[in-house]
């Protein structure tokens, strides 16, 4: 494979470049700057520098490539100005780049996070069939990357009428754990401190976590299996870890940190109106609200079957011995 990677120095890119490398695959990796790429350039990946914003600086790079993984995105803390012009224009104008080159296949990295699971039943079941929120209420960085996704999805359906041959294809990863990324994401806990951590409810809600190596395994088989063109697929790894399950496994890990503080859920719903009303007096959107709470305490089961029946995709690593691994790296830190 002669891959194009955007988004390479970040936390899943990073991990995907090594694992393209690794197979033997020629890689080429979009960066903003050469020392964020540094360690992927000594690792054999060729660099070229660019901005997915900006046209005339990704010009050329998608010569030569056969498969390109679309990971860059803004930060979730960016402005709806930024996610415009990285998350949907930077998008765009990586399809054009990647159709203009006679790329073969076009693999967007989506969220799970733009599936309206907030006041759904216990045990809905999420799969692909299930509508993206359109509420506008989980923030820019659900509605850019939906956004993102139609227009990938959508650039298929152009080829197919122009008569090319790009196959764009959408892995809506879950909330993605490893060696790298954040212990306390806030699906988990609310952190106070690095020992202190706040649980809101009885700690039992299903939290849809995917290893990342077996996020990548599912990127590299969205790019190689047949027949998957213009298909989504949902990838979240098949351990049920809850909460609490979490919590406990980190806490065997580290010797008992972090102490949790348990508050009811309404105070969580608390908290959500507060930054609402904090938000709303400085003109910016709240880092979080109401809305986006009660999908984070939804208790869904997420669907991987289509996943399994077209990509072949199976978790390699089990969940567990992941977090594991990922929590003894922070106890060492």
């Amino acid at each position: 494979m002669r891959a194009l990677v955007t988004g390479a120095t970040g936390f899943v890119g990073g991990y995907l470049t090594q694992a393209l490398l690794h197979r033997g695959d020629s890689v080429r990796v979009l960066a903003r700057t050469a020392e964020r790429a540094a360690r992927l350039a000594s690792a054999g990946a060729q660099v070229r520098l660019g901005d997915v914003g900006e046209p005339a600086s990704i010009a050329g790079c998608a010569d030569g490539i056969d498969t390109v993984f679309h990971l860059v995105r803004s930060p979730t803390s960016a402005s709806k100005a930024q996610f415009d012009r990285i998350d949907v224009r930077g998008t765009e104008l990586m399809l054009l780049e990647a159709r203009r080159a006679g790329v073969r296949r076009f693999v967007y990295v989506g969220t799970l996070a733009g599936y309206p699971v907030a006041g759904r039943g216990e045990g809905t079941v999420i799969d692909e069939t299930t509508r993206l929120d359109d509420t506008g209420r989980l923030g820019n960085y659900v509605q850019a990357k939906a956004q993102a996704e139609a227009l990938v999805l959508a650039a298929g359906d152009r080829g197919t009428q122009e008569g090319t041959t790009m196959e764009p294809v959408v892995v809506r990863l879950g909330l993605v754990c490893g060696v790298g990324t954040g212990i306390f994401p806030a699906h988990v806990c609310q952190k106070v401190t690095r020992d202190w951590v706040i649980l809101f409810g009885d700690g039992g809600v299903p939290l849809p976590l995917v290893y990342v190596g077996n996020a990548v395994d599912a990127l590299i088989l969205a790019a190689t299996a047949p027949g998957v063109a213009g298909e989504s697929f949902n990838v979240v790894d098949d351990d049920v870890v809850t909460q609490r399950d979490y919590l406990s496994l980190l806490q065997q890990t580290t010797g008992g940190r972090p102490r949790v503080v348990r508050l009811p859920r309404l105070a969580y719903y608390g908290l959500g109106l507060a930054s609402e009303l904090a938000a709303s007096a400085r003109g910016k959107e709240p880092t979080t609200n109401r809305y986006r709470i009660r999908l984070r305490l939804g208790r869904a089961r997420w669907d991987c079957t289509k996943a399994r029946s077209k990509l072949g995709w199976r978790p390699r690593v089990s969940l567990r011995e992941g977090l594991r691994e990922t929590f003894e790296k922070f106890a060492g830190s």
